[in-house]
């Protein structure tokens, strides 16, 4: 189907727009959705003090988790306070949160060890996948989400004419226009359903609140446990009766839980008591998830006993399919190969999203006559190249900063430090945007491969000995860095050798002159 001049004007027009204008963003998303991906498995390396206790012992005692944590002084009566259980390792994080800022313990089960928090780097990597940090950022994800389906939807349209012919094109020699549209098409084409699938679900994910603000304010009278209550989200509201009473064990109330809801088995995921030593405190007992099934869950009275509501009340068809988007978009249903498939894909995006510019900027500007195309191109290489330099220095860090006070806000600073040097450098007039990426790259790779070598000469649990200590998280993580190294130093050579264009080796400030494609 050949489309018609002007309908093909409005197509080029949104997908290039659409693409340009969300580009950078997209490009945060994808690349820290891979380590999104590895949340848990991160989770356990980036904490040496983890290594030593990996998981698949006996289940927690949550009484003695709680007898644990009151050493660290009396609880006051109404505190909240939460139990998170881990696969990977027997350590329990706890949560307390009285009035005041939260508190956040590692408390082993077996030996009551308790152990400091080092590091957020898996955690704000996952933040960053949605842009938690930013003003509105969950909002600004979704809205780039549905950009991203529109770059896709009207890219697919513009070429499916010709899909045939170019779906195994590729000319790496040709010039930049050339190769690189190569590139964006069959890596386009060959990730069309996985990017259909992470946008939409992305969009859905991301606007469900702000949606749910809508439903309030317009629908349902400005109540928002309505719409809760709808989206399978509502919990027991009850008031603090200010009157001591004497709780129920804990491992009594999961006990209880358990019967409660049919299907229920195994350690619960998260544990969590409200309201605690008041006579009104309930539990909130939350199983783990089945990969695109049901949720188990129970909200139990911590005073008597008695179930006040399970998982069969809360279910809502709201509530059922958005738990089968979520793991549909983190891979939770198809294993550690469903994982490593779609993190394949996630870089292939990036490199889509690179391309894409790429193209823009040679059919628009092949010369770079206007410092505005000029710009774009050295932003794309800086804030792209600058992540992923970033994100290498976030990783040395955790190995290489001593243990001293905040030192998780030192290698949180270091890294957005990085980035946003290096995003600055580029900027630099007499640097060359390829001789930048080359650096950038370069970096990356040797830190990312630094990393690796560090663990092997210096740690017990590496890149060979993680799977015999039982644990493979930290394998998993230590051959993603080494996918890592290899790719940015593969990048960075290919880079290198190929001789850029004069367009590519000009200063920012003067336009070039010379270069036909």
């Amino acid at each position: 189907m050949k489309l018609a001049p002007r309908t093909f004007r409005i197509q080029w027009d949104l997908h290039a727009w659409a693409g340009v204008v969300a580009s950078l963003f997209l490009f945060v998303i994808f690349f820290c959705g891979v380590f999104s991906l590895f949340r848990e498995e991160l989770e356990v390396w980036q904490e040496p003090a983890l290594h030593a206790a990996p998981g698949g012992g006996p289940a927690p005692s949550f009484d003695a988790l709680m007898a644990h944590l009151t050493k660290q002084g009396p609880l006051p009566r109404g505190a909240h306070v939460g139990f998170l259980t881990h696969e990977e390792t027997r350590f329990v994080t706890a949560y307390v949160f009285p009035p005041g800022e939260p508190r956040e313990f590692w408390l082993d089960p077996v030996t009551g060890a308790e152990l400091t928090p080092r590091s957020r780097l898996s955690s704000e990597l996952y933040w960053m996948h949605f842009f938690y940090r930013v003003p509105r950022g969950m909002e600004l994800t979704g809205l780039l989400a549905i950009a991203s389906l529109a770059a896709l939807v009207s890219g697919l349209w513009i070429h499916l004419k010709d899909l045939r012919q170019q779906w195994w094109r590729f000319r790496p020699s040709q010039k930049p226009r050339f190769s690189a549209s190569d590139a964006h098409k069959v890596l386009g084409v060959f990730g069309l359903p996985f990017t259909a699938m992470m946008g939409w679900t992305g969009a859905v994910l991301c606007l469900s609140a702000l949606a749910g603000q809508g439903l309030t304010a317009t629908v349902f009278d400005r109540n928002p446990r309505r719409v809760s209550e709808l989206a399978g989200y509502a919990q027991p509201v009850r008031e603090a009766a200010h009157a001591d009473a004497v709780m129920r064990p804990i491992d009594e109330l999961v006990s209880r839980a358990r019967a409660a809801v049919p299907g229920a088995t195994g350690t619960p995921r998260y544990v969590e008591l409200q309201l605690h030593g008041d006579a009104n405190a309930w539990a909130g007992v939350f199983f783990q998830l089945e990969p695109l099934g049901a949720d188990h869950f129970a909200f139990i009275d911590s005073v008597s006993g008695a179930p006040l509501s399970t998982s069969r009340e809360y279910a809502t068809p709201s509530f059922s399919f958005e738990r089968v988007l979520f793991d549909l978009h983190y891979a939770h249903y198809g294993g550690l190969l469903l994982k490593l498939l779609y993190a394949l894909l996630a870089f292939a995006m990036c490199a889509v999203i690179l391309t894409g510019n790429l193209i823009w900027l040679e059919r628009r500007d092949s010369q770079r006559e206007h410092l505005g195309n000029r710009l774009l191109e050295r932003l794309t290489v800086g804030v792209s190249g600058g992540l992923v330099f970033g994100t290498s220095v976030y990783f040395a860090a955790n190995r290489a900063l001593p243990e001293m006070p905040r030192r998780a806000d030192w290698e949180f600073g270091l890294f957005l430090g990085a980035w946003a040097l290096a995003a600055v450098l580029t900027l630099v007039p007499r640097a060359s945007s390829r001789q930048a990426g080359v650096v950038l790259c370069m970096g990356a790779a040797a830190l990312f491969g630094g990393v690796v070598v560090a663990d092997v000469a210096f740690r017990e649990a590496n890149l060979f000995t993680a799977i015999s200590r039982g644990l493979p998280p930290v394998f998993i993580s230590e051959l993603l860095l080494c996918a890592l190294a290899l790719g940015c130093g593969g990048l960075a050579r290919g880079l290198a050798r190929k001789r850029p264009p004069e367009a590519l080796r000009a200063p920012l400030g003067t336009p070039p002159h010379g270069y036909q494609v």
